[in-house]
């Protein structure tokens, strides 16, 4: 079976931000670099939905998985899973979650 994984529109813009960040920062060599590093773990996760650890406290079946300096938020689902949110491994993660929500009601 092919594992296959979907970005919600939050880790969209959530790896568009990083992406935006770094070339800013660093050039866009670096920020493709980090964003494939993401998207490389991302795909290992497909392949192994369990592999992560629960974070029920953001959602059911929610579960959160490293990337380098970032952290993964994903839920399985029948094909498959579906990423949440990608933050900044650093920042705290609750005040991340409530940030987003925010921005997606207002």
């Amino acid at each position: 079976m092919r594992a296959t994984y979907r970005l919600a529109r939050s880790a969209r813009r959530d790896l568009q931000e990083i992406s935006d960040y770094w070339t800013i920062e660093a050039g866009e060599n670096v920020a493709a670099r980090v964003v494939g590093g993401v998207i490389e773990t991302v795909i290992t996760i497909s392949h192994h939905p369990g592999a992560g650890v629960a974070a029920d406290h953001f959602g059911d079946r929610v579960r959160k998985f490293p990337a380098g300096k970032y952290m993964i938020y994903y839920r399985p689902y029948s094909k498959g899973i579906e990423i949440l949110h990608v933050f900044y491994g650093a920042r705290h993660q609750a005040k991340a979650w409530r940030t987003n929500r925010k921005r997606q009601v207002g």
